[in-house]
């Protein structure tokens, strides 16, 4: 029995370490800030409104620019069953905030695991624990791994293509940082498969075409060269490159 708890510690210990630290951050530190408010808001919608789409939040506060539903999306589906059952006990909705933000969690350190099983691989034992070590002493990571903003949905597909480059799969890696650019932000198109989840998803929600939602990003950033003046001066230096 002890032999099976230690080799038990010895898999999932530092995963047992980071995931407590992280849940103690969601308890202590439940509610959300205006930059998390969209995809919780979203999270919410697609939770307890499911396909009522006429009663989603975000067509009566459209928000400057439209957000993407794909991360708050796949969050809500692996949050659903647990929602579900609150729901059925008639729970406050204060606990469905706490299970999407510990699912986001999990996704979110799952990929933190996935990096450090090929730091192990490439640099040993001692470097994983160092490792393991600074990220649960320091507070920024597992403080905003569990909260819904871009950035972090993003974050678990940078873990993920730093664990292929480590790895040696440079195509895997590619892809990773290529859904990352897409995905969570929805800035620009580069692959098929994110392109068609990105049109598939954003129209649905949005109840408008996919380049209709798209057309407030254009406005705003190069008609009103508002936060964007970096964005256009990045746009004419690559066409100067280009051409």
């Amino acid at each position: 029995m002890a032999g099976k708890s230690e080799s038990f510690l010895k898999l999932y210990g530092y995963d047992l370490l980071l995931g407590s630290i992280a849940a103690f951050y969601v308890f202590a530190a439940p509610y959300t800030k205006v930059e998390e408010s969209f995809n919780v808001q979203a999270m919410h919608d697609i939770l307890f409104h499911r396909h009522h789409l006429e009663k989603y939040d975000h067509f009566d506060f459209p928000g400057v620019v439209p957000r993407t539903f794909i991360g708050a999306f796949f969050v809500s589906i692996l949050a659903s069953p647990v929602v579900a059952a609150m729901s059925f006990a008639h729970l406050p909705k204060i606990y469905s905030l706490y299970v999407v933000r510990l699912v986001l969690g999990c996704i979110t350190l799952f990929t933190l695991r996935f990096l450090r099983e090929q730091i192990r691989k490439k640099f040993g034992y001692q470097v994983e624990a160092f490792f393991v070590i600074l990220t649960a002493s320091q507070f920024h990571m597992l403080f905003y791994c569990t909260r819904p903003l871009p950035n972090v949905f993003a974050f678990c597909l940078v873990n993920l293509a730093y664990g292929f480059l480590l790895k040696g799969s440079f195509y895997a890696t590619l892809r990773c940082l290529v859904c990352c650019a897409t995905t969570p932000p929805g800035n620009m198109i580069s692959t098929y498969a994110s392109f068609i989840l990105t049109c598939s998803i954003i129209p649905i929600f949005a109840k408008r075409l996919f380049l209709q939602s798209y057309s407030d990003v254009i406005f705003y950033c190069f008609l009103l060269h508002s936060a964007c003046n970096y964005c256009w001066y990045g746009v004419q230096t690559l066409l100067k490159q280009i051409y």
